[in-house]
């Protein structure tokens, strides 16, 4: 199973704060543990079908990528459940955790580089090469910016539409999508979504990053995209140096609303949810769940009130990058 329909649910965040209906789209729940689910196992379905109809059935692809974690454990997840071959090249400071998900899931992880950007250079410029070189057809599949991956995260759109109108809301309620965001992929996905449905003038995206790898903040402050020179926030999964083009330019076309928030907020948010609710989730899951707490940075962010009847949907876009007693620890050295 490549991806799945996730629930779209009413949560009360028991604030002292009064504000809008907050729906979570519960993304923790795809087979890859995260939203990249949705657009890793659309390329790489798409790539397989292409493949199969071009090599008359025989099966030579093989999925190739470049991750941290989440998006390695999505490509894995995905190659396997259609019969595919997977390498992953992961950076040195992968978690050992994390490089056992992958395993377990099926691909091949080789260990190589001091940060994400060098593991994909040795991935395309080494480890690709050799493997045409054996006769495979090899799938690159970028953990963000590709319009296809874009496409099957857009997904996520179609549902919640969907999915307000099963419970009666009316799409003019929603005020809001709120989301974390790292690379841009999955922003990107919900921008195509919205262009779909004709909500991208009307639904605006609040963007939600931790200082430290706040790239698309920092971009949309200089007017420009800016390359970031060291990742220093503990979220981890959102530790890209750069955004996606197509990201930023539909974050200043839609006017996209920016905020940034400090480490030690977003793991106070991690710690209280996983209280609540009983769900490990990660920083970077954890930055836009923190909205979610505070209606009050909501409303600021977005310039206006916002009463009991409007509704904002946060993407609880998940992740496996991170265990309770490392959460614990995180958070105790931030007190």
């Amino acid at each position: 199973m490549s991806y799945v329909r996730t629930p779209l649910i009413h949560r009360e965040f028991n604030n002292k704060e009064k504000g809008p209906k907050m729906y979570l789209k519960y993304e923790m729940l795809q087979p890859g543990g995260s939203f990249k689910s949705r657009g890793i196992s659309h390329l790489i379905a798409k790539a397989k079908r292409k493949n199969d109809l071009e090599k008359n059935g025989e099966n030579k692809l093989a999925v190739y990528t470049s991750s941290g974690g989440n998006a390695g454990l999505a490509a894995a997840t995905a190659a396997k459940s259609i019969g595919l071959g997977c390498t992953v090249v992961v950076p040195k400071l992968t978690k050992h955790r994390m490089i056992e998900k992958i395993k377990s899931a099926g691909a091949t992880v080789i260990v190589h580089g001091d940060h994400w950007g060098l593991a994909d250079l040795y991935l395309r410029e080494k480890v690709m090469v050799e493997a045409r070189a054996c006769g495979l057809e090899t799938l690159y599949v970028h953990p963000f910016d590709d319009e296809t991956v874009w496409e099957g995260h857009s997904s996520i759109v179609d549902e919640i539409v969907q999915q307000l109108e099963q419970q009666e809301i009316p799409l003019s309620r929603l005020k809001g999508i709120v989301c974390s965001v790292g690379g841009g992929g999955l922003f990107s996905g919900i921008v195509k979504g919205l262009e779909n449905k004709h909500l991208a003038e009307t639904v605006p995206i609040v963007a939600v990053e931790t200082e430290g790898c706040d790239v698309l903040a920092k971009s949309l402050a200089n007017g420009s995209p800016v390359t970031l020179d060291k990742i220093t926030s503990i979220a981890s999964s959102l530790g890209s140096p750069y955004i996606a083009s197509f990201a930023f330019d539909s974050a200043k076309k839609y006017e996209s609303k920016s905020v940034v928030l400090q480490d030690s907020e977003v793991l106070e948010t991690c710690m209280k949810f996983t209280d609540d609710s009983g769900i490990i989730t990660e920083p970077a899951c954890g930055a836009s769940l923190h909205l979610c707490y505070h209606p009050n940075q909501l409303q600021t962010a977005l310039g206006s009130d916002l009463t009991e009847d409007d509704v904002i949907v946060v993407i609880a876009c998940g992740g496996s990058c991170v265990s309770f007693n490392e959460l614990s620890l995180l958070s105790n050295s931030r007190l």
